[in-house]
């Protein structure tokens, strides 16, 4: 098939369903691989949604200037969408970012502004969206599509990502999906829940964020939870939350690998850890897990022993076995919990205000 751009190329994610990592021999647990978009996460989706309706709105002209806070993969997105529309893009980003995402948006053009100190809790996020809001106002005609307010975020995945999983499923028992803006999780709750009346919505969060109201501490998985709560986080379709540990993450990321052959990134990892919980509890019942990006970024990082020594995590502390790691999705750390239903309100943190308008 022949495309007019890279961007053609995005979505229609392949599924992949578990052979050997399964509780059960009879349990059906499958995963999308997100990572397959053509920058290689499910932030392509959103971010194309929200700059194409920016352009409708007249708030994106040719040659404009796109702002955004980002820890990875939105800033891979735009980095990938601004060099084929020919908008300059300037990414704050931290320390935290992975550098093979960095050395993928300057290679597209992308500039850099990096965010060197934390707040007091030790979070980049609040202090990345300042510098974001100054940049704005500053440079004339900048926009920013604030990713975690957007209501084009979890639209995207609303329209687009909740019609290709009906495509593929007649019957659908547990959606898992990891939170960071909350757009994935939302609109894809929200979408299934019209097709399979009864599915349950697991959320996975971060052990450490913030962004279903517990205590914000520091963590080391990337991609996944907040030190506030995004607008985006619509808890109205969630059932249950499962928060997960960097160990458990980071050992089914290991696991997976060399197990099934599945290169995940970081929140993929929790993402399944949280699936296979689910499947362990409902034996043979059809689990569908998101997994955000592929391990691609992280193989200098996460998936390298050194990289874990050098920041605080021993190796010894990971599970290395199918078995072993089984063992404890049945006794996970913290065990999911049922979500209560109403409004979960913004913390205001993630409020930017857009610039750009109409010339």
């Amino acid at each position: 098939m022949i495309h007019e751009n890279l961007l053609e190329t995005l979505g229609a994610t392949p599924v992949v369903r578990l052979r050997k990592l399964l509780p059960r021999p009879q349990d059906r647990i499958h995963v999308k691989l997100e990572g397959a978009n053509p920058s290689g996460s499910i932030k392509d989706r959103a971010a194309l949604h929200m700059v194409e309706q920016a352009e409708r709105a007249g708030l994106l002209r040719p040659g404009a200037t796109l702002v955004e806070s980002t820890s990875g993969n939105l800033g891979k997105s735009l980095a990938l969408i601004g060099a084929v529309k020919g908008y300059r893009v300037i990414l704050v980003v931290d320390p935290k970012t992975p550098r093979s995402v960095l050395t993928y948006a300057t290679s597209l053009g992308a500039e850099l502004v990096t965010v060197t100190r934390p707040d007091a809790g030790g979070d980049y996020q609040a202090a990345r969206l300042r510098r974001v809001r100054r940049l704005v106002e500053e440079i004339p005609g900048a926009h920013t599509l604030d990713q975690y307010n957007n209501p084009g975020n979890p639209e995207a995945h609303r329209l687009h990502t909740a019609q290709e999983i009906v495509k593929d499923f007649d019957r659908l028992s547990a959606l898992v999906a990891t939170v960071s803006t909350g757009g994935h999780l939302s609109g894809l709750g929200t979408a299934l829940k019209e097709r399979f009346p009864a599915l349950h919505v697991r959320a996975v969060d971060a052990v450490g964020s913030a962004a279903f109201g517990h205590p914000f501490h520091p963590y080391r998985m990337r991609g996944i939870g907040l030190s506030w709560r995004p607008g985006n986080l619509d808890p109205a379709p969630v059932d249950s939350l499962h928060r997960v540990t960097d160990t458990e993450a980071l050992s089914v990321c290991r696991v997976l690998a060399a197990e099934e052959g599945l290169l995940l990134g970081e929140s993929g990892g929790a993402a399944v850890f949280a699936a296979l919980g689910y499947a362990a509890a409902n034996p043979g019942e059809p689990v569908l897990a998101i997994a955000p990006d592929a391990g691609a970024n992280y193989l200098y990082e996460s998936y390298d022993d050194q990289w874990l020594r050098d920041h605080g995590i021993p190796l010894d502390t990971l599970w290395r076995s199918a078995e072993d790691l089984l063992r404890h999705v049945r006794h996970p750390l913290h065990p999911p919990a049922p979500v209560a239903a109403g409004p979960v309100a913004a913390s205001g943190y993630g409020q930017v205000t857009t610039g750009g308008g109409p010339a």
